[in-house]
């Protein structure tokens, strides 16, 4: 016997609310029914839906009886947006087909060969590069950023298997260790693969889902489908252009992972891939975006100082301040694009002098000193702000630059003497980091990242923190941002954190877990021997 129930929907992206009806031929035994009709009907998928009935959540498995439901009974959903239901679900088909297709007719290493494709699985390839599919999974559903909808999309293809599927896809063509082993289709969908991944990993939460499925690894192997010194043979190959897109996305890719905090070791352990994210950098077969999205592998693996060994050896750190003198050189980079190429350039290398300047070889210390210095004279911040924008470059975390900030080198770990040059890339690095940092917090997006931390008063308390010659610097940024958000004075507590951080060995790490005055007394008091 056919039936209805009543929805109130209501989207919080819009901000709106509609009533709506479904018929049923019989009414649904459990929620997931339920749900699973609304997302037919009305495009959200059940994973983003917010299920009430008499003012109850429902979970999926509940029994609908169990709650007394009847015909013409009102269920509420909230939900973030609307997704493309239909779009994603016919992505995860073809991902379940390719991998069924492609498991059945591959060897898996060592011998790592594809065996003779099937007329099917070469059809289902073909068609996804010449249809709607490869648009829509690689670019459309997931990008760009920032957009409820998009939002909505991953969420739907992670819940319905999909990024499982598209990381078996995957590492299924990475059986076949030569690039010209493989059939052109299949290149494809190597890129596609590649691209996916890139644009789903809006969030941490989506990057670690990545690497629950091996993706890192994965995004090593494309990377270094070539190495840098073949690729001026690339162009004489029929499909130069398409293996240098492979590798760019999975560039693309392995920065994304970076800012995971869990990434930061593995990749600095791979000098490979630190030398050929570099030399791609330098190369004119790529732009000079490419270049400032390697050098952001460097600026985020570089917060964690236990990477700082692996990073700061001579073949790397020459290749590193190298990068902008083939920049340099090369007319059709973009004037705005080399400087901030060449500040992010330096921001990498101040994330190393500050509190590692014992591991730089010293002959580096003058080319650094230079590079910084040229930076410093010829970009402001709103120069740089505005390149940022255009790109849509976003900081995940301010924390590591304002640390950086409040740390002092700690000269009993440095075998080198402190040079009037070390001193002096010790001070340019700090007016790097304020440069990065002040250029970050004229943009609203970063200003609301700053209030989340919880940072507002330790860079309120800058000016009184730096050394004199970087003040000036640090009060300007204060002023723009009290111009921008308005800023009270920092805290009595604060500013006690703030001093003490100074003085310790970890700067702010010694004293972020403090919440109270007592705190910070049973810390930092020590009785006097001999005294009670």
């Amino acid at each position: 016997m056919s039936c209805h129930l009543d929805f109130v929907l209501e989207c919080s992206a819009t901000k709106t609310r509609s009533t709506k009806k479904i018929q049923f031929q019989t009414l649904p035994c459990v929620a997931s029914q339920v749900m699973e009709a609304v997302e037919a009907r009305f495009s959200v998928p059940a994973c983003a839906q917010t299920l009430t009935y008499n003012s109850t959540v429902l979970r999926g498995s509940e029994n609908l009886r169990d709650h007394l439901v009847r015909s013409g009974d009102t269920f509420h959903v909230s939900y973030l947006s609307e997704g493309d239901c239909a779009e994603v679900s016919e992505a995860v088909e073809w991902l379940r087909k390719m991998v069924n297709e492609l498991e059945a007719c591959t060897r898996l290493p060592p011998v790592g060969v594809i065996l003779p494709m099937s007329p099917a699985v070469e059809d289902l390839g073909v068609s996804a590069m010449h249809g709607s599919l490869d648009q829509n999974l690689s670019v459309s559903l997931f990008y760009p950023w920032g957009k409820e909808r998009h939002v909505v999309n991953k969420l739907h293809f992670l819940h319905s298997g999909g990024l499982e599927l598209l990381c078996r896809l995957y590492a299924l063509v990475h059986t076949v260790d030569q690039w010209d082993s493989l059939p052109y289709w299949l290149q494809c969908v190597e890129c596609i693969c590649g691209q996916s991944l890139t644009n789903f990993m809006e969030t941490f939460e989506f990057r670690r889902h990545v690497l629950k499925h091996n993706g890192l690894e994965m995004c090593f192997k494309s990377l270094l489908r070539c190495s840098y010194q073949d690729q001026g043979a690339i162009l004489a190959r029929q499909n130069d252009a398409l293996l240098l897109h492979a590798m760019e996305v999975a560039l693309y890719a392995v920065c994304n992972l970076s800012e995971v905090p869990e990434c930061h070791l593995p990749i600095a352990q791979r000098a490979d891939v630190l030398r050929q994210a570099l030399d791609m950098s330098t190369s004119y077969l790529y732009t000079c975006k490419t270049s400032v999205v390697a050098v952001s592998v460097f600026i985020c693996i570089a917060q964690s100082y236990d990477t700082h060994k692996y990073v700061a050896t001579p073949g790397i750190l020459e290749r590193l301040i190298a990068c902008c003198t083939h920049r340099e050189t090369q007319h059709a980079t973009e004037h705005s694009e080399l400087l901030a190429f060449k500040c992010y350039t330096g921001l990498a290398l101040a994330q190393l002098v500050i509190p590692s300047l014992h591991l730089i070889p010293t002959d580096l210390h003058a080319p650094i000193e230079k590079l910084m210095s040229q930076t410093l004279r010829s970009l402001s911040p709103p120069a740089l702000k505005a390149y940022d924008s255009e790109e849509g470059l976003v900081w995940c975390t301010l924390l590591p630059y304002i640390k950086l900030l409040y740390l002092q080198p700690d000269r009993r770990r440095v075998d080198c003497e402190m040079t009037p040059t070390a001193c002096s890339i010790v001070a340019l690095s700090r007016d790097v980091i304020l440069l990065c940092l002040h250029s970050a917090l004229l943009r609203e997006v970063h200003q609301s990242l700053l209030v989340k931390e919880k940072l507002v008063d330790y860079v309120v308390c800058l000016p009184w923190i730096v050394p004199s010659r970087s003040r000036p610097r640090a009060r300007e940024l204060v002023a723009d941002l009290a111009t921008s958000i308005g800023v009270d004075p920092p805290r009595l507590l604060t500013l006690a954190k703030a001093t003490l951080a100074k003085q310790c060995q970890q700067g702010l790490d010694d004293v972020l877990g403090l919440s109270t005055a007592r705190d910070i007394t049973d810390k930092f008091s020590h009785p006097v021997p001999g005294k009670i």
